[in-house]
């Protein structure tokens, strides 16, 4: 008899059709249901998936061989979904921004708590193996103290299909919601979590219909983080990425003229590795690490060497190793506590560009001692 745990999916778009397809990939999950409000999406997922359908959160819940909801539906019904998942005692993977306000995604947090459930929120491409791999190189101390971490990221976001609702940031979405929610999550994750202040500035609109942004952020221990998101389209980061971007498959090959300036192995030629959100170095007071699709490019004073993440988990996959690891008493990384904190960055970003002033942060939270990540020991 099987003892992997039913997984139910609220939401089949593109997130839940990435995490069913997660499921396939282990032994300690299974796909037990979806819920989807459009019939039309249920009949899809019932065709696709070959599992029960449901169309409510309530009744997704409330079925016996689900264990865990992955809470993929937009970010305005985030809250009620893990309430309700909460209310019959199922553990959550919410998908990222937690909730619509601070003031929503802690009254989700405290949901999940009074009810003791874990409460998980990704993915996000903080789980990705590189970005672990440098938070490791952090905490060994090897390169001597973190300094300055950049992140650079275009994509063509704004070009693909999108409808009002999507560039609508008190529906919570835009740019900054939805993809800040990525780069703020990894910088927060390598500098230890411990945000302290936030000052950026948006472009191209505001209130969801940015076309992207700038932010610098400080840290408790003197650190400082930058992001750059464009998603204009036009330039893109996979030409500097291998062509791979954050699904972890090479689905980009430039032509004339760009061919003469960007040299990639091709789509049938690269190995297999890990998604990557654009462009990431990372600045030590000995040494520089620069994140790839295979893992690090370390300088240091005995020259450059490669670290590999090759067999590590990254996106939906550690996520739901993640949530394992909770399930067995481990202190997860990306719990509530953390999606509020990381919301909170992104929501800062608004505000700071609104005022024209840095906006300091209440509601960080540290990096765990002794969490999945850290037991993981990444090498």
């Amino acid at each position: 008899m099987s003892t992997a745990l039913g997984l139910g999916i609220v939401g089949w778009g593109a997130a839940g059709r990435l995490m069913a397809a997660a499921t396939e990939r282990t032994d300690r999950f299974r796909l037990a249901g979806i819920a989807d409000i459009s019939e039309d999406v249920r009949a899809a997922a019932a065709r696709d998936a070959g599992c029960p359908v449901r169309a409510s959160v309530e009744e997704l819940a409330a079925a016996r061989d689900v264990d865990v909801l992955y809470v993929a539906s937009p970010t305005a019904h985030h809250r009620v979904a893990v309430e309700t998942a909460a209310a019959y005692g199922k553990h959550v993977i919410s998908e990222k921004p937690l909730a619509v306000t601070l003031e929503e995604a802690q009254q989700t947090v405290e949901a999940a708590r009074r009810a003791g459930v874990v409460l998980l929120v990704g993915a996000t491409h903080s789980s990705d193996a590189p970005v672990r791999a440098l938070r490791h190189l952090v905490e060994q101390g090897r390169l001597g103290t973190l300094l300055s971490v950049a992140s650079v990221c275009h994509t063509d976001w704004h070009r693909r299909p999108r409808s009002a609702a999507d560039l609508d940031a008190a529906q919570g979405n835009g740019l900054v919601l939805r993809q800040g929610a990525h780069q703020f999550d990894i910088l927060r994750y390598v500098c230890g979590g411990l945000a302290d202040q936030v000052f950026a500035m948006t472009f191209g609109g505001s209130a969801g219909r940015e076309r992207g942004f700038s932010a610098c952020v400080g840290f408790a221990d003197g650190a400082q983080a930058s992001a750059y998101y464009s998603g204009t389209g036009g330039f893109d980061s996979r030409l500097l990425t291998w062509g791979v971007g954050e699904l972890g498959t090479v689905d980009i090959e430039p032509g004339p003229p760009l061919d003469r300036y960007f040299a990639l192995p091709g789509r049938d030629t690269v190995p297999q590795v890990s998604p990557v959100f654009g462009t990431l170095v990372a600045t030590f007071s000995d040494g520089t690490a620069w994140l790839t699709p295979a893992g690090l490019v370390i300088h240091e004073a005995t020259g450059v060497r490669e670290q590999s993440v090759a067999g590590r988990l990254s996106g939906w996959d550690a996520v739901l190793e993640e949530m394992s690891s909770a399930l067995q008493g481990r202190q997860p990384v990306h719990d509530g506590a953390w999606g509020v904190a990381t919301l909170e960055t992104c929501l800062a970003v608004h505000t700071s560009a609104r005022s024209g002033a840095p906006v300091p942060l209440k509601h960080q939270v540290a990096l765990p001692t002794a969490s999945y990540v850290t037991a993981s020991k990444e090498k």
